[in-house]
């Protein structure tokens, strides 16, 4: 049975909003106590498609790249 592994690549414009303990966690940037990401606009440069097919013989994987371009 084959399997297809989809990688898209673009660009995202977000805000992210942290709420920390204190304003030493915050200056470092460690150990938030909530997040929250709102993305504003998204992009979608390349979608590549791959075939990972599995041989029951060896367990090999063979890759066949399939590429589209948007």
């Amino acid at each position: 049975m084959s399997s297809i592994i989809k990688t898209t690549e673009g660009e995202a414009s977000f805000r992210m909003k942290e709420e920390f303990e204190n304003e030493d966690k915050a200056i470092k940037g460690k150990e938030p106590i909530d997040t929250e990401v709102t993305i504003d606009e998204l992009k979608i440069e390349n979608i590549k498609y791959k075939l990972k097919e599995v041989l029951k013989d060896d367990n090999r994987s063979e890759n066949l790249e399939i590429r589209k371009e948007t």
